[in-house]
């Protein structure tokens, strides 16, 4: 009697589990087909910049990649990890487009194909275009597979009906699967794939897991050792030591005027409860952040979205795009490393933890809360799995917006942009509430850049020092890819 009732169990649960499965593939379809059928949309209503279209390809798969009805776990996880595989992808369009082109420098030679002068060029470079994004896309998001060959299928679709040349797209997609499988090589053993373990000091000024989320672990130990695409080391712009590694010279600074300074401001800036910060301020903080959200993912994305912005207002060829973002995503990569290598070499604690821990009673405050990274939904909102000096916010953003100066020589371009944070979609944890969908103007590019870094503040999830010194490292590793990248 027993055994049978336990055989039933055991079929009820191996049922209920199929289902579940099948219910959850069935979801995941469903989401990857709508996006499937708004993108090729875009393809039969206009014929699209091909570098554009892909960078949006490549957007959607990082927002796709936090979805967890999509991607199991993140293929890439972490900004540091996104603004790698956006250098890549975009790396490898760049080539795809200068080996038709030769108007601009190579990243690496292996990546150079010789062309054949009688071809079209216009539709081998598309061509060649489309092949490097979707082989990279495929390789470096495997679990968005479907996607990618369905948009694969119709772009190549629409540009081989809009030519008889046959032969020129057929040699264009050989350069981009030659060109793409070579960014892809040359990255394979570049550290990222390794790992490190963190071992967080219990001395005072030592990061450690956010006390409200003490599962978290420690995100991007490694980091700092992977090879960067320009710099000649992670530590070449090594921020300023403003603290020291000696217990008594961090002692020293925890207890100075300066860092007291920074303690007073983001304890009542960044509260989760602030009577001082305003409701622009509050939407600030939140607007700029893409801490890993559902449909949302990392910051590269974010700045990606802004300079597409830019690069339709200006009028940008498509030449002119492969470079641009190319120049955007390699400065934001290797930004990424430089941060996250100064993150654990100095290894200094975040907000929630330093006021919390304070060793002078007024500055100590046991409960105190940061309004924090917003979870939208998922989850109570966070502070994040690494270390604060420098802030990678501060420092993607002003490598994107540094490299936007640089490429158009100027400050004073203006444009607005509405955050995925307030597409009226997006849920707040804290109300439970989907936020209004609103959008930001502004009137130069450092105007934006000035707002992205002070959000950390607001967020109260970064010192002062770590936004300032971020943007530094920022700006001196986009002039030295621009300065390379010719």
């Amino acid at each position: 009697m027993k055994m049978g009732c336990h055989i039933k169990l055991s079929i009820f649960a191996f049922v209920t589990a199929i289902i579940a499965t099948s219910y959850a593939l069935t979801k995941r379809n469903i989401i990857l087909q709508n996006h499937i059928d708004s993108l090729q949309l875009e393809l039969r209503s206009a014929s699209p910049d091909a570098i554009l279209f892909w960078n949006q390809v490549m957007l959607q798969a990082c927002a796709n990649d936090y979805d967890k009805i999509v991607a199991f776990r993140p293929d890439q996880e972490g900004p540091a990890a996104t603004a790698r595989v956006f250098a890549i992808i975009h790396g490898a369009m760049y080539e795809a487009m200068n080996n038709f082109d030769r108007i601009y420098q190579h990243v690496t030679e292996g990546s150079r194909s010789s062309t054949n002068d009688s071809i079209d060029k216009q539709n081998g470079m598309i061509a060649s275009i489309i092949e490097a994004a979707y082989q990279t896309l495929s390789f470096l998001y495997p679990q968005q597979r479907p996607l990618f060959d369905a948009i694969y299928r119709a772009h190549l679709y629409r540009i081989r009906n809009e030519t008889s040349s046959q032969n020129d797209i057929n040699i264009g997609l050989s350069i981009g699967q030659l060109t793409s499988s070579y960014m892809i090589e040359n990255r394979k053993f570049d550290g990222s794939s390794d790992n490190a373990v963190y071992f967080p000091s219990m001395k005072p000024g030592y990061h450690k897991a956010d006390p409200l989320h003490t599962g978290q672990g420690f995100l991007g130990v490694h980091w700092g050792q992977v090879k960067p695409f320009f710099l000649n080391s992670a530590s070449q712009y090594r921020p300023l030591d403003i603290f020291q590694d000696m217990y008594s010279s961090r002692t020293s600074y925890l207890n100075s005027d300066s860092y007291k300074r920074e303690l007073n401001d983001v304890k009542i800036y960044g509260s989760k409860n602030s009577t001082y910060r305003t409701d622009d301020q509050t939407q600030i903080g939140i607007a700029w952040a893409y801490d890993g959200a559902p449909k949302l993912g990392t910051p590269p994305r974010l700045y990606n979205q802004i300079v597409r912005i830019i690069a339709i207002q200006q009028g940008n060829t498509l030449e002119q795009n492969a470079r641009l973002f190319a120049l955007v995503n390699y400065a934001m990569c290797d930004t990424g490393i430089a941060a996250w290598e100064a993150k654990y070499h100095y290894a200094f604690w975040r907000p929630i933890v330093g006021i919390r821990e304070a060793s002078n009673v007024k500055d100590a405050d046991l409960k105190w809360t940061p309004l924090g990274a917003p979870a939208d939904g998922t989850g109570t909102d966070f502070t994040p799995p690494f270390p604060a000096y420098v802030s990678g916010h501060a420092a993607f953003g002003s490598a994107a917006f540094h490299t936007l100066r640089l490429f158009y020589n100027r400050d004073d371009i203006q444009f607005q942009f509405q955050s995925d944070e307030y597409n009226g979609k997006t849920k707040d944890s804290n109300t439970g509430l989907v936020r209004p969908a609103l959008t930001r103007s502004y009137r130069s590019l450092t105007a934006a850049e000035m707002e992205n870094a002070i959000s950390r503040i607001y967020l109260g999830v970064h010192w002062r020092s770590d936004v300032e010194r971020g943007m530094i490292l920022g700006k001196d590793i986009a002039l030295e890819v621009f300065r390379k990248l010719i």
